[in-house]
């Protein structure tokens, strides 16, 4: 009996702080949205990227640091994150303008042969990228657009979403670690190939989420 009040206690404790991995690194990223200064902004996605957790704030984080470093001129630096997001991200994050800048980065840093190579593998269709599936056996997902520790701050997107065409627009209050934290998502869905052909619809119009269930 002691032994499985242990092992329960276990997976508690390692479910919570992935769940509180996934908030800190979910705030952070609007924080770093919110930046005004890059470096500023950089040094947070930096720390999401540090707390490598893999979960969709660290890739779009992986993202956007790659982004600042090309905007900055670093295109050897922004080559080598770009490739990684490219490559290794959850297909549902990977659009054209993420690969085209990948390109443009390789072709600024005179790196013709990896962009000729990664020109056909990116662009091939039959290119089959591995990734993981989700492992969690969710019954609700969603698309979620930010979450914050403000409230103000969550209307404030739901009504730029709003104003964008989207509709059905929640925004969701759960308590973390004593904190209220205002989650801002989309419709809810009963499988994860329903919510994905939704992210799908989105990856056009250049705005930031992720999917998430429970």
């Amino acid at each position: 009996m002691r032994i499985l009040i242990r092992t329960i206690a276990i997976l508690v404790c390692a479910v919570n702080m992935l769940f509180s991995q996934t908030t800190d690194s979910a705030i952070l990223y609007q924080e770093a949205l919110s930046a005004i200064d890059a470096d500023k902004a950089s040094k947070i996605y930096d720390k999401i990227i540090k707390s490598n957790d893999k979960s969709d704030y660290y890739w779009l984080s992986v993202l956007k640091k790659a982004e600042i470093n090309y905007a900055r001129g670093s295109y050897i630096s922004a080559s080598s994150l770009f490739k990684e997001f490219n490559v290794e991200a959850p297909k549902h994050l990977i659009n054209d303008i993420s690969k085209d800048l990948f390109f443009r980065s390789l072709a600024a840093a005179g790196q013709t042969d990896s962009l000729k190579v990664y020109q056909k593998k990116l662009n091939s269709s039959g290119f089959s990228k591995k990734t993981k599936k989700p492992s969690k056996k969710n019954n609700i997902w969603f698309v979620q657009f930010g979450a914050y520790s403000k409230k103000e701050s969550a209307n404030i997107l739901k009504q730029s979403l709003l104003e964008d065409g989207l509709s059905n627009i929640q925004i969701s209050q759960v308590m973390n670690r004593g904190k209220m934290i205002y989650y801002v998502r989309g419709s809810h869905f009963k499988s994860y190939a329903s919510v994905e052909k939704q992210a799908k619809k989105l990856k056009n119009k250049n705005i930031d989420f992720i999917i998430s269930g429970y």
